[in-house]
């Protein structure tokens, strides 16, 4: 067959198609729009709509059920999703739609989403089955219904209906009848109708994404407090956006420690709500009359925040949030970079010495019984290996003679100092002599660093940097310091 005539056989037999499908349609009252794209008919529902109207027709829908009575209205604005902070679900998605909001609720966080899923079944109801009259609706569970819902649209008119047992046929299903009907249908419905209003509360407490830049958290100033804590504890984020401890003692902090922080209080979600408008009996009973742990959290847009934590119950902890009437239940592993934290120590930086040896002039070291060593290191640029960007030095280290020392020994002596960590924190500052004392010079005219250790009893000593008490370490780690010292001589 020529490729011309193949062609119009093809296009034949298309027509024919075509043809028998439209004189389908008009024998079933169907339209050419329900033609797709495959050339197959889409199947027509089978659902039974009792319902069927916009959402911009919806002036209110009450539903009652065991649980209580709830209201669902359109809102004026977004409500807040979030119970502090920028909510996560505020972007628009550029369509023009109602927002709903539950009445009773009004002024708290909510689900926007839940809400307004609950919302839709008050202008969309089809029904799966009509059952019709029936003469015993008790075993439908319609005599005592589950739940009343009624609706009130814009225009003053009304439809209500009541919600019987679940379907025997479709679990997901329940019965329903409406107010004024004897008529039962078998309808799938939103599961909230049956619940509590406080299923449509937020259980985000925390939400400040929208404020951090990705380098730096969102908070000014964290002040730890509480039962709990031995004394308060203030953090101050600086300019480089590591934060430095300021209180009870100024200090460097624990980069990770800080890090696993401000992580979860910028973003922090509940597990439940566990009380909605807590009485005082109930903040007792939760541990939130007066707090085990709180966070007061100095946001950088301004805003600040007191987060509190009660009692624990299985593995959870009750919080609340300062300004905000609901109290949230939380794993305590979710919690735990937040209300392990008991005392500063917990928080500080474990390191004592800090700076690469690249850096260091000069290093002295007085034993104890008043014995001094020191080292000077020479430090010159090589032009020829220099470039614009990255300059490169020679090092030559000298004792206290003047003679030449092998660089390298020295760089591993320095680092040795520089790798000690405090590992328990002390009380105060022994009243004996020093067993060793290490200062530290450096190239680029940065504040030199002066480290004291004191025995405090036969197994320890206590590390002092700068003048303040940073914790203890074990003595046989002075011993092998004082070891290394006395071999580089």
């Amino acid at each position: 067959m020529k490729p011309a005539t193949r062609n119009f056989a093809v296009l034949g037999a298309c027509i024919v198609v075509l043809g028998g499908v439209l004189a389908g349609l008009l024998m079933t009252g169907g339209s050419e729009g329900d033609v797709v794209s495959s050339g197959v008919l889409e199947q027509p529902s089978e659902d039974i709509a009792l319902l069927n109207k916009e959402e911009s027709d919806i002036s209110s829908i009450e539903i009652s059920n065991t649980n209580g009575l709830f209201t669902i209205v359109p809102a004026e604005k977004q409500p807040e999703t979030s119970a502090a902070g920028v909510s996560s679900q505020d972007a628009s998605s550029g369509e023009e739609s109602v927002t709903f909001t539950i009445a009773e609720l009004e002024g708290l966080p909510q689900d926007t989403y839940t809400v307004n899923s609950a919302a839709e079944g008050g202008w969309k109801l089809f029904a799966t089955k009509k059952i019709g009259t029936v003469s015993n609706p008790s075993e439908f569970g319609l005599s005592t219904p589950r739940a009343t819902v009624h609706i009130r649209f814009q225009d003053g008119s009304t439809y209500g209906y009541v919600i019987g047992n679940t379907s025997a046929e479709d679990s997901a299903a329940y019965y329903l009848r409406g107010v004024d009907s004897e008529e039962v249908y078998v309808v799938k419905l939103p599961e909230t109708y049956l619940d509590d209003k406080r299923t449509f509360l937020s259980r985000q407490v925390l939400d400040f994404s929208a404020l951090g830049d990705g380098t730096a958290a969102p908070f000014r100033r964290l002040v730890l407090d509480g039962k709990a804590l031995t004394q308060p504890i203030t953090l101050e984020q600086g300019q480089d956006g590591l934060y430095v401890m300021t209180e009870p003692n100024r200090m460097e902090t624990d980069e990770a420690e800080i890090s696993g922080l401000t992580d979860m209080l910028s973003t922090l979600t509940a597990s439940e709500v566990a009380a909605l408008h807590p009485d005082t009996t109930q903040l007792r009973e939760y541990g939130l009359e007066n707090p085990i742990n709180t966070v007061e959290l100095y946001c950088t847009d301004g805003n600040t925040y007191l987060l509190k934590a009660g009692a624990g119950r299985e593995g959870d902890r009750f919080l609340m949030l300062d300004g905000v009437d609901i109290v949230y239940r939380v794993a305590e592993d979710v919690i735990a970079p937040w209300v392990n934290i008991l005392k500063p120590f917990d928080v500080q930086d474990k390191a004592l010495l800090t700076g690469g040896v690249e850096n260091v002039k000069s290093l002295s070291v007085t034993m104890e019984g008043g014995m001094v060593f020191r080292w000077d290191v020479a430090r010159t640029k090589d032009e020829e290996k220099s470039t614009e960007d990255t300059p490169y030095y020679n090092y030559a280290a000298t004792d206290a003679t003047g003679a030449p020392v092998d660089y390298d020994r020295f760089q591993t002596l320095y680092r040795q100092f520089a790798a000690e960590t405090v590992l328990e924190e002390a009380d105060g500052q022994p009243e004996t002599d020093p067993v060793l004392t290490v200062k530290v010079e450096t190239q680029d005219g940065s504040a030199a660093q002066e480290l004291v250790f004191y025995s405090s009893g036969e197994r320890a000593c206590v590390a002092v940097l700068n003048g303040s008490v940073r914790g203890s370490v074990p003595r046989t780690d002075v011993d092998a310091l004082a070891a290394a010292v006395q071999g580089m001589a």
